[in-house]
């Protein structure tokens, strides 16, 4: 629904800007920048909500590009292990 607003609203523009003659590029940068601008909030709200959901579940974000080298070769080493008892078995 918003693509189709933004499409309207963008044809509008280049009509009023037919009328409007030199100040139609001025009405079309602004109404461009509205639109961004709407759709930016937008997507904060969207974030705001999705933080809120996720705290109402409990689920965190866990940062796997971060984890210290002795947690990355524990991994490892275990997933190493449970292959070898995959394959032995």
């Amino acid at each position: 629904m918003t693509l189709l607003g933004m499409a309207a609203a963008v044809a509008a523009a280049v009509l009023i800007s037919l009328f409007l003659g030199p100040y139609g590029m001025l009405v079309i940068v602004s109404v461009t920048f509205g639109l961004a601008l709407s759709a930016h909030r937008r997507n904060i709200e969207i974030h705001s909500d999705l933080q809120r959901i996720k705290e109402k579940l409990g689920i965190s974000d866990q940062d796997d590009f971060n984890m210290p080298d002795e947690e990355i070769e524990e991994e490892l080493e275990k997933e190493m292990q449970e292959a070898q008892n995959s394959t032995k078995r």
